[in-house]
């Protein structure tokens, strides 16, 4: 809960704003320097949130918000699990802080998530916090951005932008389960959705 509530103190109201990448290197990609997420679990270098210069997926903006609310106060066991797989940096992260997942159901208030769960967009498509906020009404054509439903934080180009790629800039903000779907359904990005409690202990 608290986690979600840095979230959105630091990352939406202080609006964090970065490239979106997938994790790990990406210089291969075309962009010159290393994700900052690794570089900030490595002490290799300070990371700004604000400018648009760092480079982070969702799943690293959501360590962030643990980080920034002390939740994790060291990255030993962060580095230790990037080095020893780095390309399944991001399933092994999920296989350690989600404890059991549940089947998101919007119109059941046991199936949505509560404050600071994860949520998670066919299996790892998508991860965003959970605010507890859920709202109704309708969405307006077009705008899957400003869908009513059950409230996240998110780091994603999307469902602001149609169209994008790695690299591109966007600042975490606060969106919907149901806008989110709504995008990811035009894309043919099918899928379930699933939230859990993260276990952040299971990091510190």
């Amino acid at each position: 809960m608290e986690v979600a509530h840095t979230a959105g103190r630091e990352l939406v109201r202080r609006p964090a704003t970065m490239k979106w990448v997938p994790s790990g290197p990406v210089a291969e990609m075309g962009i010159p320097t290393n994700n900052s997420f690794v570089n900030l679990i490595a002490g290799s270098g300070d990371v700004n949130l604000r400018d648009g210069s760092a480079a982070m997926n969702c799943w690293e903006a959501v360590i962030v918000a643990a980080i920034l609310n002390g939740s994790i106060v060291n990255p030993d066991k962060l580095r230790y699990l990037y080095d020893d797989n780095p390309r399944g940096f991001t399933t092994t992260l999920v296989q350690r802080l989600r404890t059991q997942a549940h089947s998101y159901n919007q119109g059941r208030l046991l199936s949505r998530p509560v404050m600071g769960d994860v949520v998670m967009f066919s299996k790892l498509d998508h991860v965003v916090l959970a605010t507890g906020k859920h709202t109704v009404g309708p969405t307006p054509p077009g705008r899957p951005d400003q869908a009513a439903g059950t409230h996240v934080i998110s780091f994603w180009p999307a469902p602001e932008r149609r169209d994008f790629g790695p690299g591109t800039v966007a600042t975490v903000n606060e969106f919907t389960v149901e806008g989110i779907c709504t995008w990811m359904e035009e894309k043919r990005m099918h899928g379930e959705v699933t939230f859990g409690c993260p276990d952040w202990g299971a990091l510190k």
